[in-house]
């Protein structure tokens, strides 16, 4: 009897720990009219390419709906996160947006293979606002020097970041962030 309710307990927590992994949060998309159409949006942080392939919806009528990039949904967000639709790879995916504004800066997630183990893998891309869907590659390594010619017109926020080998992408953030700001205020 005791071992039977200790196996029940255990299984109950397998199915509630299960169900705590996605969390519906508020959020919205904008659909193909560009409409921004508010609900919620699941997310699951042990998933977190799922948020480049798809988003669940519900909106606010509870009518809850799969949808991936392209003709339908344009952009989705939840929280502080924002994903726009644009090809990858002649192939329709979200972007996640990191930073808006004259230099957009955007991050796309992805599964690999690596001795024969799926591994996530990611790049960066930097496009003009003037046009937002022309992507340009961030080199990992050439981060700096790439901003550089892209911020040519005042290289002083570039000139605080760090060049290293790999990207960091907090204080990418930071200085293109930094960068936009100024340039709106032209």
């Amino acid at each position: 009897m005791k071992s039977c309710l200790i196996a029940i307990i255990f299984y109950l927590s397998t199915i509630y720990s299960i169900a705590q992994k996605a969390t519906l949060e508020k959020g919205y998309i904008v659909n193909e009219k560009g409409d921004t159409i508010k609900g919620e949006v699941k997310y699951n942080p042990k998933k977190e390419q799922d948020c480049y392939s798809k988003v669940f919806f519900k909106d606010e009528a509870g009518v809850q709906k799969n949808h991936k990039p392209g003709k339908k949904v344009k952009a989705y967000g939840f929280k502080d996160e924002h994903y726009i639709a644009m090809d990858f790879e002649n192939e329709p995916k979200f972007y996640r947006v990191l930073a808006m504004g004259e230099i957009n800066f955007y991050k796309m997630m992805f599964e690999e293979i690596s001795m024969n183990q799926p591994v996530l893998g990611g790049d960066y891309f930097i496009a003009h606002k003037a046009d937002e869907k022309s992507l340009t590659a961030v080199r990992e390594g050439k981060f700096k020097k790439q901003m550089l010619e892209w911020m040519k017109d005042n290289t002083e926020f570039i000139a605080d970041y760090q060049d290293e080998k790999n990207l960091n992408e907090e204080s990418a953030i930071i200085v293109i962030k930094k960068y936009n700001a100024w340039k709106a205020n032209q």
